[in-house]
């Protein structure tokens, strides 16, 4: 072989390394009890003093892996917000505290559609009118009829006026609502 392609070769075993050396996870402390809990299971000693220091040595663990999370910050909150706008800062806050993680908490609300409130906390009272009215207002504010709003004749669209602009506004008004017309009839 030529000495290029043993450089090649070893090039891409030494990058090969790295990357999954990089590429895995740091093992947490405390994060799996394998080994104790297989020599508990392998001398056959299931007292109840082993199951109960099992349940401690859990829970303690459990406990440090909480207590090493990050603190929640605005950023973090202000993303699941720009994410989720309907939900409070303190679902919000409350959720990120437990999975310490923006993308977990995007995950759950994708999956769930809301987070839960935390507890002891009062859900703030919605206005209970329906949401029909609020569409119909929100559409009728939109709503502007521009062939009254510029005094043009649908039925006639060909009459003098004094300003070519002003055909020409009328000539574009027209044609996009024959448009729009047509675009809603080929949906229906």
């Amino acid at each position: 072989m030529d000495s290029s392609t043993i450089l090649f070769i070893g090039a891409v075993a030494v990058a090969f390394i790295f990357l999954k050396w990089m590429v895995s996870p740091i093992p947490q402390q405390n994060e799996f009890n394998i080994d104790r809990l297989s020599q508990d299971q392998s001398t056959g000693s299931t007292t109840s003093s082993n199951a109960q220091h099992n349940r401690d040595t859990h829970s303690i663990s459990t406990q440090s892996h909480r207590n090493s999370r990050r603190a929640v910050t605005e950023s973090m909150i202000e993303v699941v917000q720009s994410i989720a706008p309907m939900l409070t800062v303190e679902q919000i806050r409350y959720d990120l505290e437990n999975t310490g993680n923006v993308e977990a908490t995007v995950n759950r609300f994708m999956e769930l559609g809301d987070l839960p409130f935390p507890p002891g906390y009062v859900r703030p009272q919605q206005p209970s009118s329906s949401e029909e009215p609020k569409k119909q207002e929100v559409f009728g504010r939109r709503s502007v009829n521009l062939l009254e709003k510029y005094n043009i004749d649908a039925k006639n669209p060909k009459n003098d006026h004094n300003s070519l602009l002003h055909q020409r506004r009328q000539e574009m008004i027209l044609g996009a609502r024959k448009r729009l017309a047509a675009q809603l009839s080929n949906e229906l």
